[in-house]
């Protein structure tokens, strides 16, 4: 037992109390009122995979799963690295690295075992080796993780004291290499050849520039070293002892401005990467510092290229010029010179629920449904699983409601519908159950058992599932402070927190960030990122946003003003992320023949059109909408056509799915509560319209929530994000037929506070009450 790492774990998350556990006291410890394993039971039979393939300060701190790098630590070699637009891959006979090219074609393309679709329906970008990078003075053992960065790493190959390490990063046009003896062999693609332009020596460097379908390298060596045809397709370089490090670099383009700027940064190493993030509650925005942290290897100082997404240039501030872009999978990356930019981001506020129907024959209604509702509320649990993804969505199922029970003024049903809460929870944080969490000091994780969907054994979306554990927890906060507090239950809480949403770095008892690509904007969902040579991949997008305001509203309602901070950022940019990588919001990410309405799952390497359990369109396009709370607010940011023509794609996706004869079991009209619940983001009357309130719910969801987000929203109106308020907790609508606004608060504190819109308006909002005002 490493007694020191969970000392640390717990402090982090807030236990005051580290004791012996009654006749668990060897395997489990006190966390408040609840108890953490400080291993998996003996029972289990499943537990992560080991990741031996560290080196140096990596094998002291927790293993980065849930990366874009993770396949470094789980193999003698990786899988293709998609650090965009380069890629990378360790392998027997050295570092690959090349600049991969669309490719259209079906689903099959990324999941090989995918059936019956046609058209193009996958869009993939495969690994293709333009250089071969191999020590030609020993055969290393194999690839290890070196360090890591926020958006950098170094990867190591050695053998004894001799190594080749290489240096990539998120973006970079370059990939930057250390030899410690003898000389580099490089193996050109089948695809490379010598360019036409002059061998360039300019102060302590030589260039020699390559080109490959279409596009140019430089590969930038020391002036002492010494470049020979070791054989057809093959370069040998020599190095002298002082001066043993070169780089390859993709240009956008050949003109004289670019060659120069690209020889200037050529030795510019990236030896670090960090993000720095800050939000300003009173006015509403997040704002993130990327910076990066340089040596120059032959002594004389200049700035680096960075490649800027499209979701930074977005909302860079005061953006650098542009040297040229390069094509990668996530749209055109630009090339700049610099270590550091800014960008910020609107952020319309997280309401944690919004406020009652006041219309009275809808309420009467909701109140009849509640009835019904609050007595199956136990019933919404086990149905597909008892882990913790399935145990989750019944607790965010069951929050809902009681958020809704409260805001109507049924307190005897908010009452009952928290104590279901309580029970299920406690019984999972108790330590006791059969179903319990416990903590793994090899890989730096919690886990809960029994796992679900892999959550263990590969690690795989824990993000998800705690999402909606933490949001639930965050419910009961509003309503029972005393229980979320760390002597009673809020410890465990906190390392659900922790283990997805740990904002220090070099812990050993969590990775930073674990899921969460910070230059990339979104999250990862599986563990070890292997997969066929495509990259990690994140299929359900909304779950993500989910976990990041549920981190947002748990630390808001605790008190915990820095983890409230670290939840907005990481909800902002991942919003603004899957704006444009998965819905390509602004039509300028989808390849011309792509026509799906939405990437449902996104790899390093590709985006298509499936979900990991069935090729039914509406489960397909469904599952970046789920779950629908008050955080799915930001779908509202989608353009009304687009939002439109989804729901109407969605419906004529099902019918030919139909027509060809396959069927996953489900009903024609499956998730039909989701669909509308989008819809209502746009346009609530048409929405009502298609909801049947005697049609299927989707599992996580029930008719009182559907039946109340439709009729609130038919109410106030649609999400208005031209206005903003200084509390994070807000929300405005504005109604399409009068164009009226209802301005909406909740006060997580002890005393009234007058909330502050930015057009003005002041509302007066009772402790951990909500109030609305709309105009008259």
């Amino acid at each position: 037992m490493r007694r020191p790492v969970l000392a640390g774990l717990l402090v982090l998350a807030q236990a005051a109390l580290l004791a012996p556990c009654g006749a668990q006291s060897s395997q489990a410890a006190q966390v408040g009122a609840g108890a953490i394993w400080l291993a998996p039971k003996p029972s289990e039979s499943v537990r992560p995979k080991p990741a031996p393939f560290r080196a140096g300060d990596m094998l002291k701190r927790a293993v980065t799963t849930n990366t874009w790098y993770s396949s470094v630590v789980y193999g003698t070699r990786s899988d293709v690295l998609h650090a965009h637009p380069l890629t990378f891959k360790a392998t027997a006979q050295g570092m690959e690295m090349g600049l991969p090219q669309a490719r259209t074609g079906p689903i099959s393309a990324l999941k090989n075992w995918a059936q019956g679709s046609t058209g193009t329906t996958a869009v993939t970008y495969a690994h293709q080796a333009d250089f071969t990078v191999a020590a030609a003075a020993f055969e290393p053992q194999d690839a290890r993780l070196l360090y890591a960065g926020d958006w950098n790493i170094t990867v190591e190959m050695r053998r004894e004291q001799a190594y080749l390490r290489s240096h990539i990063l998120h973006g970079s046009p370059f990939g930057y290499f250390e030899i410690s003896t003898g000389a580099v062999e490089l193996k050109l693609g089948p695809s490379v050849q010598p360019a036409d332009l002059p061998v360039q020596k300019q102060g302590g460097k030589q260039v020699h520039y390559f080109k490959s379908r279409g596009h140019l390298y430089g590969l930038y060596l020391p002036a002492s070293a010494r470049l020979a045809s070791a054989s057809p397709g093959r370069v040998s370089v020599q190095f002298e002892e002082q001066a043993r490090y070169f780089s390859i670099g993709i240009l956008p383009q050949s003109d004289e401005a670019t060659l120069k700027a690209y020889a200037d940064a050529a030795f510019v190493f990236v030896d670090d990467t960090q993000v720095q993030w800050a939000y300003d509650e009173a006015k509403s925005l997040v704002t993130t510092d990327y910076l990066m942290k340089t040596r120059p290897m032959d002594g004389v100082a200049a700035e680096p290229l960075m490649g800027l997404y499209l979701h930074h240039r977005r909302a860079q501030v005061n953006p650098a010029p542009v040297l040229g872009q390069l094509p990668s999978v996530r749209g055109p990356i630009a090339i700049a010179s610099g270590h550091t930019f800014r960008t910020e981001l609107r952020v319309n506020g997280l309401m944690p629920m919004w406020p009652g129907l006041l219309n009275k024959e809808p309420a009467q209604t909701l109140s009849e449904l509640l009835v019904g509702d609050r007595r199956r509320a136990n019933s919404l649990f086990g149905k597909m699983g008892n882990g913790t993804y399935w145990t989750g969505k019944a607790l965010g199922a069951v929050a809902q409601l009681m958020a809704i029970a409260e805001q109507q003024g049924d307190e005897s049903t908010a009452a009952e519908l928290e104590k279901v809460l309580k029970q299920r929870l406690e019984s999972w944080f108790s330590g006791k159950a059969i179903s319990y969490f416990a903590h793994d000091a090899g890989i730096g994780t919690v886990l809960g058992y029994p796992e679900e969907y892999f959550s263990v054994s590969a690690m795989n979306d824990h993000h998800f599932h705690y999402g909606y554990w933490i949001m639930a927890a965050a419910h009961l906060a509003r309503r029972d402070p005393q229980w979320a507090s760390a002597q009673q239950w809020g410890g465990m809480v906190n390392l659900l927190v922790r283990d997805i949403a740990t904002a220090q770095r070099k812990r050993a008892d969590f990775p930073f960030l674990r899921n969460f690509d910070v230059y990339e904007g979104h999250s990862w969902a599986r563990g070890n990122s292997e997969f066929f040579g495509h990259g990690n991949d994140q299929e359900s997008s909304s779950e993500a946003i989910h976990a990041w305001a549920a981190v947002a509203q748990w630390g808001q309602i605790t008190g915990q003003p820095a983890l409230k901070a670290l939840g907005m950022y990481l909800y902002a940019t991942e919003v603004s992320s899957v704006l444009h990588y998965w819905f390509d919001a602004h039509r300028n990410v989808f390849h011309p023949d792509y026509r799906q309405p939405v990437a449902s799952m996104v790899f390093g390497g590709g985006y298509g059109f499936s979900t990991w359990w069935t090729e039914e369109p509406r489960q397909i396009m469904g599952i970046n909408l789920l779950p629908i709370t008050p955080a799915s607010a930001y779908l509202a940011q989608l353009p009304t056509d687009h939002v439109e023509r989804f729901v109407v794609q969605a419906e004529e996706a099902r019918k030919a799915y139909d027509r060809s004869g396959q069927s996953d079991g489900t009903t024609k009209d499956i998730w039909q509560d989701i669909y509308a619940s989008l819809l209502a983001l746009k346009n609530p009357d048409m929405a009502l319209r298609s909801w049947n309130p005697r049609g299927s719910v989707e599992l996580g969801e029930t008719r009182s929530h559907t039946y109340f987000w439709l009729h609130a929203l038919a109410q106030m109106g649609p999400p208005d994000t031209s206005v903003w308020a200084d509390i994070m907790s807000h929300a405005v609508f504005r109604h399409p037929s009068t164009g009226k606004r209802s301005y909406v608060a909740f006060n997580p504190s002890d005393k009234a506070i007058d909330v502050r819109f930015s057009n003005g308006v002041v509302l007066r909002v009772e402790p951990r009450k909500v109030a609305r005002y709309s105009e008259p």
